[in-house]
């Protein structure tokens, strides 16, 4: 069914249930590494170079970046 299939987190192309890959991956947001979907190996390995170096957003009010 179309309805329930999940999007690669790399280009957010619908996946099949068979050809799903689940790779942990280091979300800036979280200190955790987090599952995602993705509908290649190539997609999780250019998701996770992509990715790594984004910082998440500093705590301190006084700071602009």
């Amino acid at each position: 069914m179309a309805l329930f299939k999940k999007r690669c987190a790399y280009c957010k192309e619908k996946i099949d249930k068979d050809d799903e890959v689940w790779e942990k991956v280091k979300v800036p947001e979280f200190k955790n590494r987090k599952n995602k979907v993705f509908c290649s190996k190539e997609h999780a390995e250019l998701y996770k170079k992509n990715v790594k170096g984004t910082p998440s957003k500093s705590l301190c009010p006084y700071c602009k970046e």
